[in-house]
């Protein structure tokens, strides 16, 4: 992500820049397509979309036993996530991380979304399981994991854990036969000098779902998976794939098989799933050159998170010369298409269990100063599209912009 401003670390390099590459042509796409940018008709009333919460039943605290792994007490989802990123940086100091929690909780923010794998691949804290072991990081930033499910959970809110999957420079360090290659040598990076790994690769699959594993089984309530794409930024036309075959099979089969292997690994077995989706794939199906359909993304997790940011969409669309000034038209659009997609997907069948939408938002300056209105507007387009909650996201965990939030009970 490039960085938005001064007061942003470094970690602000790595994020809401992540579906920009595509924009302009991805409105390309739309308008050669004959799909064009429009207000949906449909409008949904304003409430909760219970239909699809496929783990809502989970009232009651869940508790979890491993062999090796202490005995671990899961939150029950709330009713409406309202949510905020947090870097590893931030909950290694326990101080920091509690004042942080208390700020926002102030302002209703009931859960919280954790780097427990850094952009740069690390994970952020030491492993107890075997399996992980050759991962252990050389420094790790949260030096006391359990810690700080237990400040998070003492506090009363949900836990999500965040993992970036195929840009992973760590891995690709110790395996780079499945990392992605030049043609003349060596690994190929993106435009922020950072290694990828091949989506194609069953060991990066297996890797990151034990990661999963590991981090329910000692609290975290949900787990986010992020970067779940082929590579973007950068020469990609310089790629060389040791797995992934063109000739054989399409990008969207790959990002699809992986969609249905965390389905099977993960949810099936009773752990909660989430899916970080670039905002422009609820425009439109196709899998803008990275391997992301939404129809296929609803169909293997518990919750779909496109990032819905208004300051990433080009200028025209919906007529805007500045998407990033109207937060409300754009989140609601999005949020429109994306429940177009999910009922198209129901059709013959009412009763299908698929994912809600709950998306990220902004709440970082870029293409605009947000403010506490601008902010809300997007909160009002999430609950109006019957979004199960929604997630903050500002790099630098600077959450001043946050209005207060209320209970939203319509139509419950």
């Amino acid at each position: 992500m490039e960085k938005i401003n001064k007061e942003t670390t470094e970690r602000v390099k790595l994020r809401p820049r992540r579906f920009v590459p595509f924009v302009a042509g991805s409105l390309a796409l739309m308008l050669i397509g004959g799909i064009g940018f429009f207000v949906s008709s449909r409008i949904n009333k304003p409430g909760l979309d219970t239909r699809s919460l496929s783990i809502a039943d989970k009232t009651q605290e869940v508790k979890t036993l491993d062999k090796g792994l202490p005995l671990a007490t899961h939150l029950p989802l709330p009713v409406e996530v309202r949510g905020i990123y947090a870097t590893a940086s931030t909950a290694s100091s326990l101080v920091r991380y509690k004042a942080l929690l208390t700020a926002v909780k102030e302002k209703g923010i009931n859960a919280v979304v954790l780097d427990v794998k850094t952009d740069d691949g690390s994970l952020a804290f030491l492993p107890h399981e075997e399996k992980l072991s050759s991962s252990a990081p050389v420094k790790k930033l949260i030096t006391d994991l359990d810690a700080v499910v237990g400040v998070t959970h003492g506090m009363g809110m949900y836990l999500i854990a965040r993992i970036p999957v195929f840009e992973d420079p760590a891995y690709a360090k110790r395996y780079p036969k499945i990392a992605l290659q030049l043609a003349s040598g060596g690994l190929w990076k993106d435009a922020k000098g950072l290694a990828w790994l091949d989506p194609a690769a069953t060991e990066v699959w297996k890797y990151n779902a034990e990661v999963a594993r590991e981090v329910y089984k000692r609290g975290f309530d949900e787990i986010q998976f992020d970067y779940i794409r082929f590579a973007t930024d950068g020469s990609t036309s310089r790629i060389v794939y040791p797995v992934f075959d063109k000739k054989k099979e399409t990008m969207r089969n790959v990002i699809g098989r992986f969609f249905s292997f965390l389905d099977l690994e993960l949810r099936r077995k009773g752990i909660p799933i989430s899916a970080d989706l670039f905002g422009f794939t609820t425009w439109h199906q196709n899998d803008l050159g990275i391997g992301q359909w939404y129809s296929d993304a609803i169909t293997n997790f518990d919750f779909v998170s496109p990032m819905v940011y208004p300051s990433h969409y080009p200028a025209g669309t919906l007529g805007f010369k500045n998407p990033a000034v109207h937060p409300y038209e754009i989140v609601l659009d999005s949020l429109k298409k994306g429940n177009e997609v999910i009922d198209e997907s129901r059709v013959g069948d009412a009763s299908k269990k698929l994912a809600s939408q709950r998306p990220w938002i902004q709440a970082f300056n870029m293409g605009a100063t947000y403010t506490p209105e601008m902010v809300s507007a997007q909160v009002r387009a999430s609950r109006e599209s019957g979004a199960s909650g929604f997630l903050f996201w500002n790099a630098a965990n600077n959450y001043s912009s946050l209005p207060k939030l209320s209970n939203y009970t319509s139509n419950l």
